[in-house]
């Protein structure tokens, strides 16, 4: 799964959306890409890792989408061992954005659907934690939202 279900959705919204949020993502990637047949883009080659497609998608992201929401990325980067529980995840990425409701128009943004199909090619699986930043004991990360509110 790597889209939230409706009970999800139903949960998150149902809390204060103007609150500074963080997301934990855990991400799990096709060995090989699996974008839909015919598909085709200029400069853009399918026969890639699903990790090079994620991104290709992130990396739009991160220049063109996660500054109109005011969001950024914290850490992006390989997870070396599963020490305690289970599962296998290939990568983490960290984002804060200054709301819940900011974080959600992220996907609504004009040009979002153009860039989704490499999300979809690429990621295999999805664990995303939201971290509520009020709640926090302490937050290290210099000039996070916590300190801006």
């Amino acid at each position: 799964m790597i889209d939230p279900s409706e009970a999800q959705l139903q949960t998150y919204f149902a809390a204060d959306q103007s609150r500074p949020v963080i997301f934990v993502n855990c991400h799990r990637y096709y060995e090989k890409a699996r974008y839909p047949e015919g598909f085709s883009e200029d400069n853009c080659p399918t026969d890639v890792s699903g990790h090079v497609a994620y991104h290709r998608y992130l990396e739009q992201v991160e220049a063109r989408f996660m500054p109109q929401v005011g969001g950024r990325f914290l850490l992006a980067g390989p997870v070396g061992l599963v020490l305690i529980g289970d599962g296998h995840w290939d990568e983490i990425i960290i984002g804060e954005y200054p709301s819940r409701a900011e974080a959600m128009r992220l996907p609504t943004l004009p040009g979002y659907e153009d860039i989704v199909i490499h999300r979809h090619a690429g990621l295999a699986a999805a664990l995303t934690l939201t971290l509520n930043q009020h709640d926090m004991y302490r937050l290290a990360v210099p000039d996070a939202w916590r300190e801006r509110v």
